[in-house]
């Protein structure tokens, strides 16, 4: 058999095994769900395949979608993945996302992420909310300008409690608030993440030792309340149109950066992002914020 018919067959199990996963999720899922699949790979190679169940109700009802799904879930494959999204049932531009990797799938690391994901409703009802499984990372998406300190507040206090328990399971983690836009493409995120350090990314090294990990959680959620006055600075600032500013921290040291990209491109101007800078600096001039 040559290359071509092992790829060839490859990817018809590989499909049989996602719409397999579809008919399992279906119908462990609420009868008015909506399942999908959507397959990745290059060529003939299959690479990993995300699986979607979209529902409208409660977002309260998070905990009991993941216990309908849970032997499913079982059964993601390493490196699949599985969204579920709830929709508000009284506002359709509010919801929650989570999403679950086939590699983490563990209920303990599942009741975490519930955990965190009820909390935040509970704390910022009128708030999108997603939660990222691969890596505890929480996004609060789609914030009005006016409300986005107070957000960003709330969203920080809850990482800090979260974290009490959760730091030790979880190499990295990150929040982040979105303000305007969309949740793929908001006009500002504010955003800080734990477990970073500049490295590159497909080099594996060991975690930290616990204690230096909670050092830099301390750390983080400090300038993380610091740089609230940065923020409230930069909701004052329209960025020219077609950019979206990104708001965030120097790994380990915290130190506030802020870059401005091309939304079309997604490069990063330099020219642009020096002007938002000295516009927070007008209104805020104890701000430590630079360029990226």
């Amino acid at each position: 058999m040559g290359l071509f018919d092992v790829l060839s067959s490859s990817r018809r199990a590989a499909k049989d095994t996602a719409e397999a996963m579809v008919t399992a999720l279906a119908a462990a899922a609420p009868r008015e769900a909506q399942v999908s699949a959507e397959r990745s790979g290059v060529g003939l190679q299959h690479l990993s395949t995300t699986f979607k169940v979209s529902v409208v109700g409660t977002r309260r009802g998070m905990s009991a979608l993941v216990d309908r799904l849970a032997e499913p879930i079982g059964q993601l494959g390493k490196a699949d993945e599985l969204e579920l999204r709830i929709t508000d049932a009284d506002d359709a531009a509010v919801f929650s996302s989570l999403l679950i990797g086939g590699w983490r799938r563990d209920r303990e690391d599942l009741d975490f992420l519930v955990r965190a994901h009820n909390e935040l409703v509970a704390r910022i009802p009128g708030e999108s909310v997603l939660v990222d499984g691969h890596y505890a990372g929480f996004r609060v998406s789609g914030v009005a300008r006016d409300d986005a300190v107070p957000t960003a507040g709330v969203l920080g206090a809850v990482w800090e409690d979260i974290l009490t328990d959760g730091l030790g399971n979880w190499p990295e983690t990150c929040i982040a608030v979105e303000i305007g836009g969309t949740a793929e493409e908001p006009e500002i995120s504010y955003a800080v993440e734990l477990g970073g350090d500049g490295e590159d990314d497909d080099v594996e090294t060991l975690p930290a030792p616990l204690a230096e990990r909670q050092e830099e959680a301390r750390r983080a959620i400090a300038v993380w309340r610091e740089s609230l006055a940065d923020l409230d600075a930069l909701v004052k600032v329209r960025p020219h149109a077609g950019y979206g500013v990104r708001f965030g921290f120097t790994p380990l040291k915290f130190k506030p950066r802020l870059a401005v990209e091309d939304l079309e491109t997604g490069d990063e101007d330099e020219d642009e992002a020096a002007e938002v800078v000295a516009s927070v600096k007008h209104h805020h001039p104890a701000s430590k914020l630079k360029v990226k």
